[in-house]
């Protein structure tokens, strides 16, 4: 009776136990099944945020905001911001030859001990050492070298500089790439109001035709014309909402979003057209604060920095050079060693290499001055374009206001005579396309006058969203 209740214990006992394992195994899937799920949300979570960076949609965008998302997000841009950190290395690189350079040098080598001594003659009694090993601390500091390590580093330097003013360019650049992307969208949304209103127009004058007709009021040509006008119509609106989606695909593309990110902005033409000043005034002030002028300036300043630099290859080189170490030899012990000297290098025969090097140089320094010739050349031809293209807006938008304001009298005054059988349908219908006409140019020019006035702010180099002739606040220098 001992003996089985002694056994029963002892299996209830592993019963227990095998419960107690298996509620912590239990435990144990559970807390590794929330682990991993807990990490799953977690990189989900991670990669929502990263692509809403760029994904979210944009829907109430001014100007002001393409240009802030732009300067984030445009490649262009980026990619020349991450051009100065290269061109600074360089400077740094070429900078690095004004100091000592420290080099370890060691080496072990085996010989033979029956060689010949520097006399010619083979030792027969002694032999010589076969176990040699060196180790020292050598230096040299370069104290002439004809100039070429400080116009080398004075030419880096430029370069930087150079690519600094390259970064405000590409800003102007893109901020006029954006903000004639911008002005374009907003005239495709407002030719589809347009078109919009031209085919609610033309569908009421369809109506009205219609019942002209079955009154017997109006021929079947008169009904004719008007369907055809309201096909017109219709693939007006077609044609203006396909270029509505155009004009938000290239704003997002030039603002450098990805193709996943909806735009839109909020935004109509100006309504005040300012004169600009004239070509000359504009043309000095550009001279003074274009970053394009200015880079190809630095650039002219790097080449001819760059032909010193390899003029220098015709100088001898004069430097200090020192070491510091030991030597050990199998026959003769282990000592220290130290060298100090001023050495001269004169470059007897190069094959023609520094003639050639300046030559490079030299002809890099011509192509810079004729690059530059060329580029203000174009930049005048473009400041004049533009100058003209705003004055040719503005005079356009007042003609343009005063032809909407007449034809959409001569439009009311159609359709009354026709509905009073004074009229003709054919009058309404060509007072309707006049209508439509005059209002589609008057956006034309007004996106122009916008267009061109950007263009002028890239070339002159002044801030967006200051008037005309203000002095610069944007931290440039004149």
């Amino acid at each position: 009776m001992y003996t089985k209740r002694t056994q029963s214990n002892n299996s209830g006992l592993s019963f227990f136990r095998h419960r107690q394992s298996t509620f912590k195994i239990r435990n144990f899937k559970r807390l590794f099944n929330i682990i991993v799920c807990l990490l799953f949300l977690f990189a989900l979570s991670t990669n929502a945020d990263a692509e809403t960076t760029q994904g979210s949609d944009y829907q109430t965008l001014n100007l002001e905001d393409c240009l802030a998302l732009a300067g984030k997000y445009n490649p262009a841009l980026s990619g020349a911001r991450e051009k100065i950190r290269e061109l600074i290395a360089d400077y740094q690189a070429a900078k690095s030859q004004f100091f000592p350079q420290l080099t370890l040098l060691s080496y072990y080598e085996r010989l033979d001990p029956h060689r010949l001594t520097s006399s010619g003659i083979t030792p027969s009694t002694q032999e010589l050492n076969n176990d040699e090993a060196y180790a020292a601390i050598t230096g040299k500091q370069i104290l002439f070298n004809g100039g070429i390590t400080r116009y080398s580093s004075q030419a880096a330097k430029k370069g930087a500089d150079a690519q600094r003013q390259d970064v405000l360019r590409t800003g102007d650049a893109v901020a006029f790439a954006v903000t004639q992307a911008f002005y374009l969208l907003v005239e495709a949304k407002e030719n589809l109001k347009v078109a919009r209103d031209a085919l609610g127009q033309r569908r009421d004058f369809l109506g009205l035709t219609e019942a002209f007709f079955k009154a017997g009021k109006v021929t079947k040509l008169d009904l004719l014309r008007a369907k055809s006008q309201v096909s017109e119509a219709e693939q007006a609106q077609v044609e203006a909402d396909n270029a509505l989606r155009l004009a938000r695909e290239v704003l997002a593309r030039t603002i450098g979003l990805n193709e996943h990110a909806e735009v839109d902005i909020r935004g109509r033409p100006s309504q005040e057209f300012a004169p600009a000043p004239d070509v000359d005034s504009l043309w000095g002030e550009a001279l003074k604060t274009n970053p394009e002028i200015k880079q190809l300036s630095l650039e002219i300043e790097q080449s001819r920095d760059l032909v010193k630099a390899a003029k220098g290859g015709y100088s001898p080189e004069v430097s200090l050079q020192g070491a510091v170490g030991t030597r050990h030899q199998n026959t003769g012990g282990t000592r220290g060693e130290w060298l100090a000297g001023v050495f001269i290098q004169f470059p007897f025969f190069q094959g023609g290499l520094t003639e050639a090097q300046v030559s490079a140089a030299s002809s890099r320094y011509l192509q810079a001055l004729e690059r530059k010739r060329d580029r203000l050349n174009s930049l005048k031809i473009d400041l004049t374009t533009a100058w003209k293209n705003l004055e040719n807006g503005r005079s356009g938008v007042t003609e343009a206001r005063q032809t909407v304001a007449t034809n959409e009298e001569a439009y009311a005054s159609a359709q009354t005579l026709y509905r009073n059988g004074k009229a003709i349908g054919l009058d309404v219908l060509q007072a309707e396309v006049d209508l439509t006409s005059s209002r589609l140019n008057l956006i034309k020019y007004a996106i122009a006058y916008e267009i061109a006035r950007a263009q002028i702010r890239q070339i002159v180099g002044s801030p967006f969203f200051e008037p005309f002739g203000q002095s610069d606040k944007g931290g440039r220098e004149k």
